[in-house]
């Protein structure tokens, strides 16, 4: 099969690629830039740079592919909302609308499990028919909303639309070797509630064996993935800092604080006064900041998904 996926030079699309590549996929993947295209092509995918707003290029880049992987997307805590949602709906629109034009038969959206985070509260055992959220407040979360809104409106007889939600994505070069380990080794970093509560993940190569899943599949819809198992978001991310080299904080703050703080930071860097993104958004105390636990079931019983690495093989693939 011919693949073209979108986001190849990230975390997941990296991943993505060399499962594609081993399961004999052709893929395609270009990038904006040059020197992104040569660490795709290293990683076995043919790419070219591209404008993605330019919708004769998008077509011609995706000629003759079968199916589309989409990946690409603005993950940030905080931001412009127009910013979101250029990249995470005006985008998504954009690939759909050239794989349509191409004949694609299958598209893959690779979309989120907080979809359906709403207000400041635990989430517990939640399945695909748990409602979507729309707070403005969580842009990141809610354009990715409505994305796989878009994405799965245009399933048809001629082209097969699914949107995989997976939770917090880890695996190596993840934001632990990233972001939030940069927070940690300089004091950044606190707890929420204690982090004592059951937090659902997915190791980056259960989400792209789900994908490879998708590829072959008739079914259309949403799905969520995690790795499984019961952990707590402390038990986890301790777990995953220790293998890193990095030792877990032991400050912590209460949810009700972490929201009201994550609220002001954001009015205060709005005002332009300060510089870069606030360390604390209530998107961010959203995310991590509650339980989070999710049912897998329909992936299992209508994708055929099981997890392909528990959390204890990850973290060893994390040392590796």
């Amino acid at each position: 099969m011919k693949v073209f996926v979108t986001g190849g030079s990230g975390f997941v699309g990296g991943h993505t690629i060399r499962r594609l590549v081993a399961d004999e996929h052709t893929v395609v993947a270009p990038a904006r830039r040059e020197a992104a295209c040569d660490k795709l092509r290293a990683l076995g995918a043919s790419s070219f740079a591209i404008d993605y707003a330019d919708p004769v290029a998008l077509e011609q880049a995706m000629a003759g592919c079968d199916a589309v992987v989409h990946i690409a997307a603005h993950l940030k805590m905080w931001g412009p909302w127009a910013d979101f949602e250029a990249s995470n709906v005006t985008l998504t629109d954009q690939v759909m609308t050239a794989a349509k034009a191409c004949g694609v038969q299958r598209f893959v959206h690779v979309s989120a499990a907080s979809v359906v985070m709403q207000e400041a509260m635990p989430v517990t055992h939640a399945d695909e028919s748990a409602p979507l959220t729309a707070l403005r407040h969580l842009p990141y979360s809610a354009t990715k909303a409505i994305a796989e809104t878009h994405v799965l409106a245009a399933h048809s007889e001629t082209l097969k639309t699914v949107a995989l939600r997976p939770p917090l994505i880890w695996g190596s070069g993840d934001t632990v070797d990233g972001d939030l380990g940069d927070q940690v080794r300089k004091g950044q970093f606190a707890w929420i509630d204690r982090g004592d509560y059951p937090y659902a993940t997915c190791h980056v190569q259960n989400l792209s064996h789900a994908i490879a899943l998708a590829l072959w599949s008739e079914v259309t819809g949403a799905f969520f993935l995690t790795d499984g198992e019961d952990i707590t978001l402390r038990d986890f991310l301790t777990q995953r800092l220790l293998v890193s080299g990095l030792q877990a904080p032991r400050m912590s703050v209460p949810a009700k604080a972490a929201w009201w703080l994550g609220g002001a930071m954001e009015k205060l860097w709005a005002t332009g006064w300060m510089p870069g993104d606030p360390p604390l958004t209530r998107e961010l105390v959203r995310l991590i900041g509650y339980p989070f636990s999710l049912d897998i079931s329909r992936a299992k019983s209508v994708l055929g998904y099981e997890p392909e690495v528990t959390i204890a093989q990850g973290m060893a693939l994390c040392k590796q």
